[in-house]
């Protein structure tokens, strides 16, 4: 008997699956251009007194950031997360941060349409991210680009729950799905639709 491999099965739906990760990324991009766009540079720049060191759009730039090193580096294997651009521009002029948003988006579209089969999620890269300065060669960690597609997902929601909260102080509404991750929104969904609903009065 020849001897088993200990390779794990390869999923001919793993493409699709990483696919559908870009296409969420793109759709809370999305949601945050929206946002960027209703702010005028007072609500863009200010920081809660007391609350937050940070205004929305300091923390837009960082989300920014984030995919800007990806998409630099996503196809010579290793991303580096800590040579960011910090563009302090990008901070103070929302409609100079929306422009830039949508190259993103763009990009990143256009990654997709590229590929309509699928995207290798399972390519390895090594990436480095708030990595103490002297280590050299061990700061680069081992990592897939499914598996930073899916982080930066992560990481998007997380500051745009952040982000909400600032601007409700600002008295600008979000709307109720932002900065709330697809999954938490799929299972509201989906409780809302097996709720028993109110029989007829007797």
């Amino acid at each position: 008997m020849p001897p088993q491999s200990s390779k794990l099965p390869s999923h001919p739906s793993a493409p699709q699956a990483v696919a559908a990760v870009v296409g969420q990324n793109v759709a809370v991009l999305r949601q945050g251009l929206d946002v960027v766009r209703r702010l005028d540079t007072e609500r863009f720049c200010r920081a809660p007194r007391d609350l937050a060191v940070s205004g929305a759009g300091a923390h837009f730039r960082h989300i920014f950031d984030y995919y800007r090193c990806f998409l630099r580096d996503r196809d010579c294997g290793r991303i580096d997360y800590d040579l960011r651009e910090r563009d302090e521009r990008f901070e103070r002029e929302p409609e100079y941060a929306a422009k830039r948003m949508e190259r993103v988006v763009d990009e990143l579209s256009a990654w997709l349409d590229a590929n309509p089969a699928g995207l290798d999620g399972e390519r390895a890269v090594r990436i480095r991210v708030d990595a103490p300065e002297g280590l050299g060669e061990a700061a680069w960690t081992p990592s897939t680009v499914g598996r930073e597609l899916t982080q930066l997902l992560s990481h998007t929601i997380h500051h745009f729950a952040l982000i909400a909260l600032i601007l409700k102080l600002e008295g600008v509404d979000c709307g109720s799905e932002f900065g709330v991750a697809p999954s938490t929104l799929a299972y509201w969904k989906e409780r809302d639709a097996c709720a028993p609903s109110a029989g007829p009065k007797a």
